[in-house]
């Protein structure tokens, strides 16, 4: 087992800072927050919806997949961080609850899976370099099929 160090403890809250902030801004529908997120180029991996290049298109698409939803609510556990110099893993597990529109407003929507990160840290401070969502379980409908980069 590595020593735990006042360095990696501080890394570590850092890092849980970002894995946060993600799912706040998606929330919040705050689109510059996630610009704090990633780095320029930084790749993304979103089960049954694509690969993605560059923290543009990472933010188009899950601007696009909210779009379709009412209000959303992204919750992040069991979280674990790996700090290895300047560079980190972090997994977390991810429940999101998505609300329908029109005729779905009274219907949700809940994705189950795993964020799996790779992160770096920059000058500007800790970001992530590369997100998978790897898909656990969806339940409900709210007549939205681009909800998997949830």
């Amino acid at each position: 087992m590595d020593e735990v160090t006042l360095d990696t403890l501080l890394d570590e809250a850092r890092i849980g800072k970002v894995l946060m902030g993600y799912a706040e801004a998606l929330d919040r529908r705050d689109w510059p927050a996630l610009e704090q997120v990633f780095t320029a180029d930084a790749t993304a991996h979103y089960t049954s919806i694509g690969h993605f290049e560059g923290r543009e298109a990472i933010i188009e698409v899950v601007r696009q997949a909210l779009s379709v939803c009412g209000p959303t609510q992204h919750l992040i556990g069991t979280v674990r961080i790996a700090v290895h110099g300047d560079g980190a893993t972090a997994r977390c597990y991810l429940q999101a609850i998505h609300a329908g529109l029109g005729d779905y407003r009274d219907r949700t929507l809940t994705v189950w899976g795993e964020y799996r990160d790779r992160l770096v840290r920059r000058p500007e401070g800790w970001r992530i370099a590369h997100r998978e969502l790897a898909l656990i379980h969806m339940s409900g409908d709210i007549g939205a099929t681009a909800l998997s980069a949830g």
